[in-house]
């Protein structure tokens, strides 16, 4: 897979951003980003391309979610062009197709092989942090052989990581050194702990009695100690009473001493002296208060008799402030008078000046009558301003009536200049029809995208068919037949051979048990030779045949027959042949009877194996016909499957699957033969809409053309009609707009030399109406009326000026003759020169007059209200009086002296009563109920000086008592805990139990040490493994790509194994050929070199793999010299034949090196900053 483009949207800092790349091998694609400007999210990019983006990735810190994209296009392993649209979305739609659709994840795993976004990070992205810290891993392993292969395949850290955890979680669980926090030690200590314990919980009886007498013992000195203790708590309760009454007894004695003592002490209210206090203290500040009343009444009195107001001057107070009031007018017309007089002279001289420039001599006086009447001098204004109009009119009109002409005659001209209609709006139905299905483009690319994954499909399902079905013609025509039938052929197959496997079986079986029986029976024979009834019969026979050849010799001579004889007895004589065949029929009678069992036995196992042979027989018969049976099922199954090219061991549910995978492949190659149809169809229908097109736009040479191509050709006609239509509309409508402005125009004109001759008439009778003969110009009409206008207002003004200079006149002389005639009627002296002044000065005396009398006037009435005061204070004192002699009456005295007497004699009554009392009372509370004779005698029992003494003691008993029952109640709650504890005790059942999961946990713990111990000696013959793998090959291409990376100055890598048995790599220097040179030998940047070397082989092994993922290199070349980075150069080019090289760098001079270095046209430059020139 190599990518052709790479576009971001709304993502990271890129608002919308393009990257062209090259993906021919044997080229560089190098993107020149300065800091800043966007490599580590370019790099986020391709992974979040082929990957997915995450649900919180970083790359929405300026554009947010909701727009970001990452859209690639590129060219597939197959050679096909692909689209990916990767989204921030969920589920399919998070990647998209060329077509908008959602692509199936199967799609992504063909581009891209068998990888992840780990393989991506950990191998095919290399940056300037991970190469040096591959070459610091280099040094750290001293070139470690399969560190340093893990290292570059991107693993070694996660396998080291994995072998230390596993080693960290055995040490953790059973180290080898005791450490009590450890589980396999605590495990260890739980154990041996359990195990004390159940030691300890077991009770022996002898123990159990002693702990029942030690706890009977406890509660007997518990009981004997509280009785002890309440003996002594009723002492010293008893004692404490005595010594609580003693001073009540002697407050009650006290009490009672004193009432008897004084018999005649009055019963007063409690509240009495309050009242009396009270009363006295009303009575006191009543008459206090009634004596300051009277002097303040006298006081206002005498005030109010020393005041006298002018009554006279005070009867004049309204004029006096009325002459007040016009004495400010009056002064103000008096300063104004001069100012006055100067301006009506000022407009007489300016009304004199207009007249003479109107030619209306005589005085100003007369000059408002010589003036014309107000309408027609407005008539002869209104005239003089619809002239200017007029005038304006008809010097606008001509150019106007030009204008239009010219409007007019360039509008016709351009008119006559636009195209015919007609053949526009015929192309412009013809493409609405083509395009109404949709963009023929789009729809021919949708087509040959179905047909292309229809075919995919179809492929896919093909190769999982035997090689003689993979046409699907072939398939088509296969004719086999009906599910059922083939289901039913298969069972009968099945069950044909499964009863043929079972009667050979049976046969085995009888066979086996044949061979037993018959082994039993020359067993039996073994054990002696049996005599059967045959040779009984046989026997007893001969001995018959001897018995009548007997006879016949002994009894019946002439009947001998001596052959006979021979016969029997041979050369033996007759009697002895005979009485051996006597005994040999006894021997084998008596040998029967002495065998019974054997011969039952025998006789059985005989029958056994006649039974056994008969089914053996039958069996085998059966057997042969179910082989047959077998033969010929498996026969019908092989002729009927047969031309599906499956073998006669082929079973009913791959036969099946092979029907099902056949509708599927069928479907599979309908779709594509009903896409291909579609192609065509699309691909037909464009060909006629072609023609069409061609032939609507009258082009003969372009039949056959693309549709495209002519669909861009009608559009850029109908944009060009449109724009004549537009063009058309536009200058139609100016045509029509300037025909009638002209006419407007050419009217207006007329119109205006009317009105003129109509104004001009007017204009004279107008000036006629004003009394001149003649009528002047306009202008000068205007400058007239400008001057009739300025004289009415002028005249006006001085009119106004005459008369308030009038007023002002008579105003000041009528405030003089008020101010002397106020002064004369009040008897003052005052001057007419002075009436301002004598206006003054009776308005100062007025107003000290009014506040004489208002100081009268309040004087009166606050003595009025003394007098009411005083007349109350004298009933308030009254009042008091009374109720001080009512009070003292109550406490039975004449005078306050003797009632506070009697009132300390009745508190003291009352005093004593209420101590008495309290002391009775307390009495009853502190004497626990006894009587008062009772309570007397107690305290008299126990005297005052020794009462301490004896409670001290009575106490000191008590506490002692305390402490036992104390001691005594803990020993018997022990001992009863105990006793208690030990019955409800499981302790021996939870030692035991204790004891079997610290075992428990014990072989846990040990099994998951020794897991973990599995594990990580797994992990070491892994790596062991990957050491060895790393052979002589693997070492020279190593070698090779470093050699190429170093400039030759390396030629070779090797590895040589230490005394422990771990392979190193050594390198070998052109300039010490026979040195071996350690990889902390090497410069920094010479590791990185050979880091590099390791990491490019390990993606070429995983590319071989089947991984297409890009080289994505971030400033590799930062550390190396320009000799370096040009080698690098070349070598990564020719690595790009493996997989696409993207190399991301802020160097410029990077850049011009490689441009420098590498062949015309290998390097594809690009910049994500176009502010940034580019070298050619």
């Amino acid at each position: 897979m190599r990518l052709t483009r790479l576009t971001l949207r709304q993502y990271g800092s890129f608002a919308d951003a393009s990257l062209r790349l090259d993906p021919a091998p044997g080229r560089i694609n190098l993107v020149l980003a300065p800091n800043g400007a966007g490599k580590s999210v370019l790099r986020q990019a391709f992974g979040d391309l082929f990957f997915g983006i995450g649900g919180q990735t970083p790359m929405a810190f300026r554009h947010g979610y909701s727009g970001m994209q990452v859209l690639a296009e590129g060219i597939g392993p197959d050679g096909a062009s692909f689209v990916l649209d990767r989204r921030k979305k969920v589920g399919a739609a998070a990647l998209l197709g060329a077509d908008g659709q959602p692509l199936p994840p199967a799609s992504l795993t063909r581009l891209t092989g068998p990888a992840d976004r780990a393989l991506l990070d950990r191998l095919f992205a290399l940056d300037t942090e991970k190469l040096r810290a591959g070459g610091q891993a280099l040094l750290a392993s001293g070139g470690a052989l399969a560190e340093a292969l893990l290292q570059a395949a991107g693993g070694m850290r996660q396998a080291r990581d994995l072998r230390q955890a596993l080693e960290g979680e055995r040490d953790r669980l059973a180290p080898r050194r005791k450490s009590a926090q450890r589980p396999f030690y605590l495990a260890l200590d739980r154990l041996a702990a359990s195990r004390r314990l159940l030691k300890e919980k077991l009770v022996r009886p002898e123990a159990w009695l002693q702990r029942d007498e030690a706890l009977a013992e406890a509660t007997r000195r518990h009981e004997a100690a509280h009785q002890a203790s309440r003996d002594a708590a009723a002492a010293i309760h008893r004692m404490e009473r005595a010594r609580r009454i003693r001073p009540l007894l002697a407050r009650l004695d006290m009490a009672q001493a004193w009432l008897a003592a004084h018999p005649g002490a009055p019963h007063l209210p409690a509240d009495l002296r309050d009242r009396l206090s009270a009363a006295l203290r009303s009575a006191e500040q009543a008459a206090e208060a009634l004596n300051g009343l009277q002097r303040r009444h006298a006081d206002l009195l005498q005030q109010a008799s020393a005041l006298r107001p002018d009554a006279a001057l005070l009867a004049a107070a309204e004029a006096i402030r009325a002459l007040q009031e016009t004495a400010g007018a009056a002064a103000r017309a008096q300063k104004d008078l001069p100012g006055a007089e100067a301006a009506l002279r000022a407009v007489e001289a300016r009304v004199e000046e207009h007249l003479a420039a109107l030619g209306l001599p005589g005085p100003t006086a007369g000059a408002a009558a010589r003036l014309p009447a107000p309408l027609p001098l407005q008539q002869a204004r209104r005239l003089a301003e619809a002239h200017a109009r007029h005038a304006a009119l008809l010097a606008e009109l001509p150019g106007r009536i030009a204008s239009q002409e010219a409007v007019l005659a360039t509008a016709l001209r351009e008119l006559e200049q636009l195209p015919p209609l007609g053949a526009a709006e015929d192309l412009s139905v013809l493409l609405t029809a083509i395009m109404a299905e949709g963009d023929p483009v789009r729809l021919t690319t949708a087509a040959a995208t179905r047909l292309a994954q229809a075919r995919a499909k179809l492929d896919a399902e093909v190769a999982r068919l035997p090689a003689p079905l993979r046409d699907p013609a072939t398939l088509r025509a296969l004719s086999l037949p009906g599910r059922a039938e083939l289901e039913r052929l298969s069972q009968a197959r099945d069950a044909a051979v499964e009863a043929a496997r079972r009667a050979e079986a049976e046969c085995s079986r009888l066979e086996a048990d044949g061979r037993q029986v018959m082994g039993e029976r020359a067993a039996l024979e073994g054990q002696g030779a049996l005599p059967d009834e045959a040779a009984l019969q046989r026997a007893r026979a001969r001995r018959d045949e001897g018995w009548h050849l007997v006879y016949r010799r002994a009894f019946m001579p002439g009947a001998a027959d001596e052959a006979a004889e021979r016969a029997f007895a041979g050369a033996e004589p007759l009697p002895l042949a005979y009485a051996r065949a006597v005994a040999e029929a006894d021997a084998l009678a008596d040998q029967r009877l002495l065998e019974t069992a054997r011969l039952a036995r025998a006789a059985e196992m005989d029958r056994a194996i006649a039974r056994h042979r008969a089914e053996a027989e039958i069996t085998a018969t059966a057997a042969e016909a179910a082989r047959r049976a077998a033969a010929e099922g498996a026969a019908r199954w092989e002729a009927t499957i047969r031309p599906a090219g499956l073998g006669a061991g082929t079973r009913w549910p791959e036969v099946e699957a092979l029907l099902a995978h056949r509708e599927t492949v069928l479907e599979a190659a309908l779709s594509v033969e009903n896409a291909a149809a579609e192609v065509a169809q699309v691909e037909a229908r464009q060909r006629a809409e072609a023609e069409r097109l061609a032939r609507a736009m009258r082009l003969e040479d372009a039949v056959g053309a693309d549709l495209r191509a002519l669909l861009d050709m009608a559009e850029a006609r109908q944009r060009a009609a449109r724009r004549d239509l537009t063009a058309r509309a536009d200058l139609t409508a100016r045509r029509d707009a300037a025909a009638r402005a002209l006419e407007e125009a050419r009217r207006d004109q007329q119109q205006a030399e009317e009105r003129l001759g109509a104004w001009q008439a007017e204009w004279r009778g107008a000036w006629q109406a004003l009394g001149h003969d003649a009528a002047p110009s306009a202008e000068d009409g205007l400058a007239l009326l400008e001057l009739y206008e300025s004289l009415r207002g002028l005249v006006a003004q001085s009119g106004e000026a005459r008369e308030r200079l009038e007023a002002m006149r008579a105003e000041i002389a009528g405030f003089g003759t008020a101010c002397l005639g106020l002064c004369q009627s009040l008897g003052v002296d005052a001057q007419v020169e002075d009436t301002f002044v004598a206006a003054r000065a009776l308005a100062q005396r007025l107003e000290r007059e009014a506040q004489e009398q208002s100081r009268l006037r309040l004087l009166r009435q606050q003595a009025e209200q003394a007098a009411q005061q005083v007349a109350e204070a004298q009933q308030a004192a009254a009042t008091a009086a009374a109720a001080l002699r009512a009070t003292l009456a109550e406490a039975g005295a004449a005078t306050v002296a003797e009632a506070d007497e009697r009132l300390a004699l009745a508190a003291e009554r009352h005093r004593q009563e209420a101590e008495a009392a309290a002391a009775a009372q307390a009495l009853a509370q502190e004497g626990d109920g006894l009587r008062l004779e009772n309570l007397r005698a107690e305290a008299a029992s126990y005297p005052a000086e020794s009462l301490e003494a004896a409670l001290a003691e009575a106490r000191a008993e008590q506490q002692a008592m305390t402490q036992q029952i104390s001691e005594a109640a803990t020993e018997a709650a022990r001992l009863r805990a105990e006793r208690d504890a030990l019955h409800a005790d499981d302790g021996v059942a939870q030692a035991a139990q204790d004891q079997q999961a610290a075992m428990a946990q014990l072989g846990q713990t040990l099994e998951d040490a020794l897991l973990a111990q599995v594990a990580a000696s797994l992990l070491d013959a892994a790596m062991g493994q990957l050491q060895e793998a790393g052979d002589d090959a693997l070492l020279r291409r190593i070698g090779a790509v470093f050699a190429a990376l170093t400039e030759g100055a390396y030629p070779a890598v090797q590895s040589r194994e230490d005394e422990k048995g771990l392979a190193h790599l050594v390198i070998r220097r052109r300039d010490f050929p026979e040195e071996d040179t350690a990889v902390e030998a090497l410069s920094e940047g010479t590791r990185d070199q050979l880091f590099l070397a390791l990491r490019l082989v390990a993606i070429e092994d995983q590319v071989a793999g089947g991984t297409t993922l890009p080289f994505l290199g971030d400033d590799v070349l930062q550390s190396f010299d320009d000799g370096r980075a040009a080698a690098a150069f070349r070598t990564l080019l020719d690595f790009s034949g493996t997989t696409q090289i993207i190399l991301l760098s802020h160097h410029r001079h990077l850049a011009e090196l490689a441009a420098a270095t590498l062949p015309p046209g290998a390097l594809h430059l690009q910049s994500l900053e176009s502010a940034l020139p580019l070298p050619a």
